[in-house]
């Protein structure tokens, strides 16, 4: 905490003398309070603190040639006594500049979550349909500022990365993403490696397709070619989606992670032609089924593969429910099912009650659920009991109570 207060004194002083000529410096505070309490079979446990706290500064008068708005992200958590520092940023007429104290998502399918900490760099060019974003990413902390030894070190233990948008073109916008970073984090020895990502979506006539192209070089080459083309047709009631979909890739990239947090990852090992098939109707106002199929074939395997989920979906003013049955091979494991079924009820103003289930065919294994909460204001109090918790059927039940309260200022 003593760090924090002296992070805001430091910002405080120099944004008070930097714009101390005629301007008055506006502080402005945002986030989320939050408390929470949780009682279950262990017994009561206590959360409580700011999130989304963000601290802006910046001069309310025009005199200063090229005026910036600073921007702070912290986490606090107040019993806990613990501050965190997300990221800063500074905001001119001339350029944006962040610094973000964690690993940063910065491409898909060639350097992303890489180092422990990212400076982003964006100059604003002032050219229509194009932009440009410089990334530093810090792999590995050794710099000495007192070495008095003749230790041999690398200059460079890091990483750097270009991104170049153009979305002026007629029939597609265009994303340039290239990367050069050591691939050797110790001080004595460099292994340098090098990667290029070039992203497609088709607009106009090519509305639905996107390709995607990248290489690595990082003692060996890598590559990977993906493409993919979706196009829906309504023939009511029913809306039919035929989706193609190409990806061929040799070897991996070594500093790439592929959690994006929707569970989306490039394809880097995969070999294989798809087709994906969505059929949804509305049986009534109030009723939707839906059917995917997606025959697969793997290249590398040699072998083919029938996805399919059947789904049907109830949804009105008071009440949801949604039934589905999931096939991860209708061909070779066509007992391998699994339904899923929830309801969701509002039936009295503020007080909601769920359920949910999930079978699985093939292990005769069956997970349930039901919650209740009631919500008063920022107040939301709630009970929760079942076997099955966050996707994963256990073999024995688990409840507890809840009483969480929220703030925005």
């Amino acid at each position: 905490m003593k760090k924090l207060l002296a992070l805001f004194l430091v910002l405080g002083l120099l944004f008070t003398a930097a714009f101390a000529y005629e301007d008055t410096v506006k502080v402005s505070v945002s986030g989320t309070g939050y408390f929470n309490v949780y009682l279950d079979e262990e017994g009561i446990d206590l959360e409580g603190g700011i999130s989304d706290l963000y601290v802006s500064v910046l001069p309310t008068s025009g005199s200063v040639t090229s005026p910036a708005t600073i921007t702070a992200n912290f986490s606090i958590d107040v019993l806990g006594t613990n501050a965190s520092l997300s990221n800063i940023s500074v905001m001119t007429d001339l350029f944006d500049l962040v610094y973000y104290n964690y690993s940063l998502y910065n491409d898909g399918y060639i350097f992303n979550y890489v180092g422990e900490r990212t400076l982003e760099f964006t100059p604003k060019l002032g050219i229509e349909g194009v932009s440009l974003t410089v990334y530093f990413a810090d792999i590995a902390t050794e710099t000495d500022l007192d070495n008095a030894t003749n230790d041999t070190n690398n200059f460079f233990d890091d990483a750097v990365a270009l991104k170049v948008g153009v979305t002026n073109l007629d029939l597609f916008d265009a994303t340039i993403f290239g990367a050069f970073y050591d691939t050797d984090t110790t001080n004595a020895t460099s292994a340098y490696g090098y990667a290029a990502h070039l992203g497609l979506t088709g607009k106009d006539i090519l509305e639905g397709l996107s390709v995607n192209l990248a290489y690595a070089y990082e003692a060996t080459s890598s590559y990977l070619v993906e493409a993919a083309y979706s196009k829906s047709f309504e023939m009511a009631p029913v809306t039919l989606t035929v989706s193609p979909y190409f990806a061929y890739s040799e070897g991996t990239v070594s500093y790439y992670d592929s959690y994006s947090g929707d569970g989306w990852a490039a394809p880097w090992g995969s070999k294989l032609v798809k087709v994906g098939l969505n059929a949804q109707a509305g049986v009534t106002d109030e009723i939707t089924f839906s059917a995917d199929l997606t025959p697969t074939y793997d290249l590398a395997a040699n072998s083919f593969t029938l996805p399919v989920t059947l789904a049907l979906a109830y949804a009105s003013d008071v009440a949801s429910a949604n039934v589905k049955a999931s096939w991860s091979d209708a061909v070779n494991a066509a007992t391998d099912v699994t339904v899923d079924a929830d309801l969701t009820v509002t039936a009295v103003e503020n007080l909601t009650v769920k359920a949910a289930a999930k079978y699985l065919v093939s292990t005769n294994e069956l997970g349930y659920n039901v919650e209740a909460y009631y919500v008063y204001g920022p107040l939301t109090t709630g009970f929760f009991f079942g076997t099955l918790f966050d996707g994963t059927i256990h073999t024995y039940s688990t409840w507890y109570l809840y009483l969480k309260a929220s703030v925005s200022f």
